[in-house]
């Protein structure tokens, strides 16, 4: 199961993207995934062709990637500003956007 303290974890240890984008395993999956997400590589980007062509998620450059990570029922592609997880077992997707950090000023006054 994928919790807040996972979630935390996971962008802590993968905010770089690998020195080795094989080590990704894209095509692995991609091929895991394609009986419930239409997803495609085109060049240099992965296509999710299930979204409206105006989705901001539809397509994402493979370079921007940090991680992609299998759990026990979703496979979470990681960004440094966000993961999107890919359901195993259905066509549904969630996006979790990473916090922004307040600034030590906007703490010490109370403004965002």
């Amino acid at each position: 199961m994928v919790t807040q303290e996972v979630i935390k974890e996971i962008y802590k240890h993968y905010s770089k993207p690998p020195k080795d984008m094989s080590d990704l395993r894209i095509p692995y999956f991609l091929d895991m995934l394609k009986t419930n997400h239409n997803l495609a590589i085109a060049g240099d980007e992965i296509i999710n062709q299930n979204l409206d062509e105006f989705n901001p998620f539809r397509r994402f450059l493979t370079h921007r990637l940090t991680a992609i990570l299998e759990f026990e029922k979703v496979v979470a592609f990681v960004f440094n500003r966000h993961i999107i997880f890919f359901d195993k077992n259905s066509p549904n997707m969630h996006v979790h956007f990473k916090p922004e950090k307040q600034s030590f000023l906007s703490r010490l006054f109370g403004r965002k």
